[in-house]
């Protein structure tokens, strides 16, 4: 009896090293605070649930949550404040060798500390850049752009051939070099910006290549134009009277809730130093799809065929009920904004750029435990039938319960980000601007009254319609 309950003992241990998956509870927690108390009730809620929703592996998250909801609410420096913190956290993981694998291979992905989603990254630089723009704190924007630079160019050389720029934080970049009078630097950020539309999920706005023209033949640089995919404009009506007039009002509209990530179920069969073929259901169109993979050779697999069943991220769309925005300064004829990032089609992108190297590292997470798990039983039979075969059973229960998807994301995020630059005259102006549906029917309506232009200013008003 002594050795039987040694190993329940050590069945429970194993059954309690499956710790619940936070990542589960966290919307559901957060997402009724939001409805109920608006960006200030959600921020108390994530403060106060900090342990248990988010916890000492999603560092990143709480802090890019955060940031992300103080934005929403005004709070500009207290955003910056977040921000800054979740970027930390990422440069301090990126920096580091990763010290949690062996935990990950025992248990699951959620063990090891996030490191954030490249468009999550994006995200948070865009942010970052416009709190400053919002403060009027051009220095600060200019030190934030330059960070956003770098964090681009490394995107890029560390995924090698796979695409993560972006055209909106590309172009915003370019607006805060030529806010700051580093005209050089404003011109090389306007041609990436443009490259990076072509190669991202979202086409050139007509505004942006509009004002792209005029600021780089304004620069003297009309020769970089004929480098890009796209015809020069002969006119640049809107651009040149901005750069005339010397001032604008900024619309940024976020629309809608960004997916967040469910559990697709794959199922199939693992030929150690072969082939994997896994069955599952496809989150989009409802029907089972199957996928073929090469089997890297398994320790202790010999050239053996597993079974295999786990459970892996999927997106999860949100019902949205804001697509996009129609805006009027001074009560003239209203402009919808275009739209410049949809964060919806950046999900999709990580999910299939990551979807073999995930796939393949779960799979063979749950081989190593299986042939784990088949020794321990057989070096912890009892001789008696009854007993081996609850012990059995536990440890199975055990076993499959370790297994979790990674299902941690931004919560916060917008589905579309929107932009529109209407040039005005010094003084005071009204700002309205309805959501619209994705029928293009109204469904509420943000006034900005006597909002203060300066001569020479640009003024940043945020339009946060994250439902």
């Amino acid at each position: 009896m002594r050795r039987f309950s040694l190993i329940l003992v050590s069945v429970l241990a194993l059954l309690l090293c499956s710790c619940a998956n936070k990542a589960m509870t966290r919307y559901e927690t957060l997402a009724p605070a939001l409805k109920k108390g608006g960006f200030e009730g959600a921020i108390n809620k994530a403060k106060k649930e900090e342990k248990d929703i988010y916890g000492s592996n999603s560092v990143f998250l709480y802090n890019f949550d955060l940031g992300t909801l103080h934005h929403y609410n005004g709070d500009y420096a207290e955003s910056a404040k977040y921000l800054d913190k979740a970027e930390e956290v990422y440069e301090d993981l990126y920096t580091k060798s990763v010290t949690n694998e062996a935990a990950a291979i025992a248990t699951n992905d959620n063990v090891r500390p996030y490191r954030a989603r490249p468009f999550e990254i994006i995200m948070l630089h865009e942010y970052q850049i416009l709190n400053y723009l919002a403060m009027q704190d051009i220095d600060g924007a200019l030190v934030e752009a330059k960070r956003a630079n770098l964090a681009l160019e490394r995107l890029y050389q560390k995924d090698n051939e796979k695409v993560n720029d972006n055209g909106l934080l590309r172009y915003l970049i370019a607006m805060v070099f030529d806010m700051a009078g580093e005209g050089d630097d404003a011109a090389i950020a306007y041609v990436k910006a443009v490259k990076a539309f072509d190669e991202g999920e979202v086409k050139l706005p007509k505004e942006a290549w509009e004002f792209v023209n005029e600021q780089l033949n304004h620069m003297d640089r009309s020769n970089d134009l004929n480098g890009l995919k796209h015809e020069p404009l002969a006119q640049t009506p809107k651009a040149t009277k901005a750069r005339e007039m010397g001032q604008e009002i900024v619309i940024v509209g976020y629309a809608g809730h960004s997916p967040i990530l469910g559990e697709m179920y794959m199922s199939g069969t693992f030929v150690s130093g072969g082939s994997m073929h896994l069955n599952y259901k496809d989150g989009q169109t409802g029907r089972m799809s199957s996928i073929t993979l090469i089997a890297p050779p398994v320790p202790g697999g010999s050239s053996g065929t597993f079974h295999v069943g786990f459970s892996l991220p999927e997106k999860k769309t949100l019902k949205q009920s804001v697509a996009g925005f129609a805006v009027s300064v001074d009560k003239q004829p209203r402009i919808k904004p275009e739209m410049y990032m949809d964060v919806d089609s950046e999900l999709d992108k990580n999910l299939k750029d990551e979807s073999t190297t995930t796939i393949t590292r779960t799979a063979v997470r749950v081989i190593l435990r299986t042939i784990a798990a088949q020794k321990a039983k057989s070096a912890t039979n009892t001789g008696n039938g009854v007993l081996d075969l609850l012990k059995n059973i536990a440890v199975d229960v055990g076993q499959s319960q370790l297994e979790q998807a990674d299902l941690r994301v931004g919560l916060f995020m917008p589905n579309t980000v929107h932009m529109v630059r209407i040039p005005v005259e010094p003084g005071s102006h009204s700002v309205s601007v309805n959501t619209l549906n994705y029928a293009g029917g109204a469904t509420g309506e943000y006034s900005f009254d006597n909002v203060k232009v300066s001569r020479g200013q640009k003024i940043f008003l945020f339009v946060p319609a994250i439902r």
